[in-house]
Formats: C-alpha cells, sequence, structure tokens
C-alpha cells in the first residue's frame, strides 16, 4: 500500500510517516551504503554478544572443508562440525583427555565415569530418528544439555583463562565431578558476563583460597569467588552451611558466593519455588548471628541458582533459577526498597559489577549453535529469502503486478505474525509490503529482534520499572549538548545551580525528571 508522506505511520508508532518509517536514508546512496554497512557490523556484534557473552569471541574459519576452531592457543579442525554444537560435543573429549576416556570406557559400567555415561546418552540421541540429515534440531534433554553446558563451561574457561588445567584433574574424579561441574559453570557465567578470571596461587599455604578472582576490567574490582554445591536429593532449602563454609575463609577481596540448591525435578516448579525461598529466608536469618572464629562473618554478594538437568536425564524444562542477595548488604537485598530514583540509581552505581553479573545470567543462557554469531533459525534455514535492509526483492503492488524493491526498513507485528517493510520502487516511490513469518521467523525474532532485519533497528519493548525508564531515556539523551539540556530544563526551580552541573550529570538529572514524569502519569491511569 501507498503511504503519504504526512499520513500516521503504519508501525503503530503515533508519528508521522515521514518522521518514522519513512525517514530512512536510501542505503543506495554514499551516505546510506557507508550507514548501512556500519549497522550490519554493529548488528553481527551485537548478536554475537547476546549468544556469546562478553568474552573472547568464538575464533573458527573454514578451509579447504575443515572447520577450524581456535581455543586459547590451540587450534582445533574437523570436517564433521557444522555447528557449534558439533564441536562441542568432541571438545569435552578432547579436553578431558582421549586416553583418560577411552580408559574410562573400558571399565565396568557400575565403575564407569559420569562423563561416559552422559555420553553414551548423547550418542543415542544423535542416533535418533531423524538424526541423518547433516544439522537437525531437537528438544534438549536433561542430559545432552549437561554434557553440552559442561563442553561450553571448559571451552570458555580454556579460551579466557589459565583455569581448565586445574577444574579438569578434578572433574576426572568421580567423588570431585559434580561440585567441579558446578565451579565450570560458576566461572563461565563470570566470563560471559566480561570479568577476568585467573586462580589464586595455591602453593602459598599461608592463607585460605578462593575457586578464583574475578576482576572487572571497566572499573577495576576484584572478587574473591566461592562455589558450593548441594548434593542432590535434599528436601529443604537451607544453604546455612554453604554459606558458613565459603565465609570462614580468610579472602583478600571482597566476596561472590554462589551457591547451588540442586532441588529435584522441573516438574516440581512449586516445590522449587518454595526451596528458593527457604534459601533466602536462610541466608537472612543467619545475617546478625553467624560469627567466624568468634567475630561476626564477613559480607559478601550471594547468588542462590537452581540447576537441574544433570541429574534429570529426560527433563526437557530446563531453565536455570537464580537470585542474588546481600548478605550484611542492606542496599542490594533480595527486594530492597528505595524512596527516590536517585538512591536506586547510587545503589545500582555501588554494585555495578554485580548488577552486571546478574544482567549477564539472564541474557547469556543458552550455547550458541552457530559460529560467527548469525541467528541459527535463520541461517540453517535456507527455504525462505531473509528480509535483509538494503537489499532488493520482487514484491506485489495494488494493482496486481510485481516490481522490484529496494527495502529501506522494516518492522515486525507479532500478534499478525507479518513483517511490514518499507520499499523503494524503480519509480521512486516507497510503498508498504506485509509478509507473512514462518514460525522460525517468528522464533528468531524474539531472539534477536533489535538486528532480525540484518541491521541495528532498536525495537520497541515496555520498561519493567523505574530503572528501566531511566534507561530509555539516559540512552537517547546521554550525547544531548549542555546548551540543549539547559533548554529542556529551563523552568526548573534551580536553573542556576543546574548551570554548574557537568553534561552527564544534566543528562542524568534530566533523565531522572522524565522518570518521575511517566511513572505519575501510570499511576494516574491506574487510579
Amino acid at each position: 500500500m501507498k503511504v503519504g508522506r504526512n499520513q500516521p505511520c503504519p508501525c503503530g508508532s503515533g508519528k508521522k510517516y515521514k518522521h518514522c518509517h519513512g525517514a530512512t536514508v536510501d542505503p543506495k546512496s554514499p551516505a546510506g551504503s557507508l550507514g548501512l554497512l556500519a549497522s550490519r557490523m554493529e548488528a553481527l556484534q551485537r548478536q554475537r554478544e547476546v549468544q556469546q557473552g562478553l568474552g573472547r569471541p568464538i575464533v573458527s574459519t573454514v578451509h579447504k572443508g575443515f572447520r577450524f576452531v581456535a581455543v586459547g592457543s590451540r587450534i582445533h579442525y574437523s570436517r564433521n562440525w557444522k555447528t557449534f554444537h558439533d564441536f562441542l560435543f568432541d571438545y569435552l573429549m578432547l579436553s578431558m583427555g582421549t586416553a583418560w576416556f577411552h580408559a574410562e570406557v573400558l571399565k565396568a559400567s557400575t565403575k564407569s565415569h559420569p562423563l561416559v555415561r552422559w555420553r553414551q546418552v548423547v550418542d543415542q540421541h544423535r542416533r535418533g530418528p531423524g538424526r541423518r540429515e547433516a544439522i537437525f534440531s531437537s528438544p534438549m534433554v536433561g542430559t545432552v544439555a549437561a554434557y553440552l553446558a559442561l563442553a561450553y563451561n571448559l571451552y570458555l574457561i580454556a579460551h579466557n583463562s589459565r583455569v581448565e588445567a586445574l577444574l579438569v584433574k578434578r572433574l576426572r574424579d568421580p567423588l570431585q565431578f559434580a561440585p567441579a561441574y558446578y565451579e565450570t559453570y560458576v566461572a563461565a557465567a563470570f566470563i560471559k558476563a566480561g570479568f577476568q578470571i585467573t586462580p589464586e596461587d595455591e602453593s602459598d599455604s599461608t592463607t585460605s583460597h578462593s575457586e578464583f578472582v574475578a576482576t572487572f576490567p571497566e572499573t577495576g574490582k576484584k572478587f574473591s569467588v566461592e562455589a558450593k554445591h548441594r548434593r542432590f536429593g535434599k528436601q529443604d532449602g537451607s544453604v546455612a552451611n554453604q554459606l558458613y563454609e565459603a565465609l570462614r575463609k580468610t579472602l583478600t577481596h571482597e566476596r561472590i558466593i554462589f551457591i547451588d540448591l540442586n532441588v529435584a525435578a522441573a516438574k516440581q516448579a512449586d516445590a522449587a519455588q518454595a526451596a528458593l525461598r527457604e534459601a533466602l529466608d536462610s541466608i537472612r536469618s543467619k545475617e546478625p548471628v553467624l560469627t567466624v572464629d568468634r567475630a561476626p562473618a564477613p559480607s559478601a554478594y550471594v547468588v542462590v541458582t537452581n540447576q537441574y538437568h544433570a541429574d534429570n536425564p529426560e527433563a526437557t524444562n530446563l531453565a536455570c533459577e537464580a537470585f542474588a542477595e546481600g548478605f550484611k548488604i542492606p542496599d542490594f537485598r533480595y527486594d530492597a526498597k528505595f524512596h527516590t530514583l536517585r538512591e536506586a540509581l547510587e545503589a545500582r552505581n555501588k554494585h555495578f559489577e554485580m548488577f552486571r553479573l546478574m544482567e549477564s545470567l539472564r541474557t547469556h543462557y543458552e550455547i550458541p549453535s552457530t559460529f560467527d554469531g548469525e541467528i541459527p533459525e535463520l541461517f540453517f534455514d535456507r527455504t525462505t529469502p531473509r528480509l535483509l535492509i538494503g537489499h532488493r526483492y520482487l514484491i506485489p503492488l495494488a494493482d496486481g503486478t510485481e516490481t522490484e524493491g529496494l527495502l529501506l526498513d522494516a518492522t515486525v507485528l507479532l500478534p499478525e505474525k507479518k513483517a511490514y517493510g518499507v520499499y523503494r520502487i524503480p519509480t521512486g516511490k516507497t510503498v508498504i509490503v506485509a509478509s507473512d513469518l514462518s514460525d522460525a521467523e517468528i522464533q528468531a525474532y524474539r531472539r534477536h529482534p533489535d538486528t532480525f532485519f540484518g541491521v541495528l533497528r532498536k525495537q520497541g519493548s515496555t520498561p519493567r520499572d523505574a530503572l528501566d525508564w531511566y534507561d530509555f531515556f539516559y540512552d537517547t539523551y546521554k550525547h544531548s549538548t549542555m546548551e540543549k539540556l539547559l533548554e529542556f530544563m529551563k523552568d526548573h526551580s534551580d536553573i542556576d545551580g543546574l548551570r554548574s552541573k557537568t553534561q552527564e550529570e544534566l543528562a542524568s538529572i534530566y533523565c531522572e525528571s522524565l522518570v518521575y514524569s511517566v511513572m505519575s502519569s501510570k499511576d494516574g491511569q491506574q487510579a
């Protein structure tokens, strides 16, 4: 359909078409070509970060039919690695040692290592019905998920740090396998959040040691990290014993303690939630009374997780639950309340590294299946041409004819399962054409809405709370000039005082005022 420049934009933004999707720069122009290329590079970088985290990216290439993958300073290669999962299935055996693995296979089934039993299940899963295609997809069951997760954790550790050898030695011991497995999860979590992890000097017997030291490069702050894993099958959710074991050590840096509840089956969702609540209560009950060597226990950040795929081989509901609590850190409590937005912002800045860690846990929870950050649902399914801004497509017109159209911009309306594209046709006119989206495309859009069309286009999302609103506004005004910000706040009661502020301070103050305006408006609507 044709849309006039002064008509409302069909995307539903409420703006005039010329100020919304009609304002797109033609990618064929010199300025548009450079901007399009930069946006595509930025989009791919964003996809990589969402899929792979903030550590070193996957380094891989194909040469003469072989897939080469760099892991730290080592290079591995094979003809059989079509997906990153293919590589991980082999990498776990390589990292644990092929000779060690084969020796474990020869043992009686009752004495074989857990990894050997996992591998047998994985092999059966990969040889199952419908698995003859070069690339296939299937529901992830517990044992396969646990195997891949360990492989990915060890890959991240070897690719980003020097602690892999210490963990491999413990993983080979059946008695230490479960807690060492959890340590790989914790180490990988810090790597994906952008931390640098280093082992402590175990030869120094004069002091206690944590699992590793995590350093956040942006601030340079260091943390001593502890990982505690409860035995599977416990009925309660108390983590008091694990908390004490982590706090009784004399450590150099501020502590971050990870504790895995390891509560039973995923089907028992109510029981799992109750256990998480009990874990939180057990942490808080110990704040006023817990002592170490007759002195009050030190403060710590505590992250409680609940992973159950390793002990539920057939489970398909594999979400990992987690919450963070500040032990003797009041403004980092799970349900901390603040009187003003400024107090909340100050608390977030104070605990900046922990907020980044928790945000990474929410974002980087899947194992990538592509090597270069491509969206898997679109990369592996080539039956439908992908809609990419800057590409040309044959599109239908209102009179029933077809013509070539250059895709300038696009948006997705999920309820309709359609993509609305803005095309420039050879006559120079601009038209909007709707395209049906497959289930795979819908899934791809849900995973990567901002890069679905091959360039970076921030898609609308509803902020959850006041801090989300602040981030939304600050992202818009953080680069505004001081003059423009002062103009926006010309009616402020302390305009003279504002003139002495820095640009960053002015942007923050202005965004705070916008948040209060929005929140008061929402309260009024609810009333």
